[in-house]
């Protein structure tokens, strides 16, 4: 129990997975779902976004297109391309990938232009997770962008690290390092 002199939580939601449509981010977000917590998947893709709101697994994923329809049913997941859906959650868990160009370098700015597109929305007090592979100095380039916003969130890195197809065995079974 609170005492009186904590803050109310003022989110709506447990989870808002940035970029969560995709084969990181929708399996992750089922997983979270089923365990009870509230998630809502962010992406531009507004065609993605609609299959799974339908309930309709959009890839071959083991054990996951019941537990999809489930936690859509039971209105636990949904997924938007509002960003405006990012402030509405206490944690955010980014899944964007990692481009590389022609000589294979990494482009360093998809992580915070996928941020950028939403981090307007950001709350003080949010927790902001980047679950992508991302080149060393991300992490850190995320809390300077984030910081000049003016926006008091904590950054942390949880490398993912999961086989296609076997997202819902694997989420369970490895060991998530934070």
């Amino acid at each position: 129990m609170a005492s009186a002199d904590a803050p109310a939580n003022t989110f709506d939601l447990d989870v808002c997975i940035v970029g969560g449509c995709g084969r990181v981010g929708l399996p992750l977000g089922i997983a979270l779902a089923s365990r009870g917590l509230s998630v809502v998947l962010y992406d531009i893709n507004a065609a993605a976004v609609d299959v799974v709101n339908s309930g309709t697994l959009p890839f071959a994923e083991e054990d996951a297109a019941e537990v999809l329809a489930d936690v859509v049913a039971a209105g636990r997941l949904r997924a938007t391309t509002d960003p405006a859906s990012v402030g509405s959650a206490e944690n955010l868990v980014v899944v964007v990938g990692t481009p590389v160009d022609e000589h294979l370098n990494p482009d360093l700015g998809a992580v915070p232009r996928a941020l950028d597109r939403c981090a307007e929305y950001l709350r003080d007090g949010q927790l902001v997770v980047l679950r992508s592979t991302v080149y060393p100095g991300v992490t850190a380039l995320t809390e300077k962008l984030l910081a000049g916003k003016g926006v008091a969130v904590d950054v942390a890195f949880c490398p993912e690290r999961i086989a296609e197809g076997k997202a819902m065995t694997e989420l369970f079974e490895l060991p998530q390092i934070v």
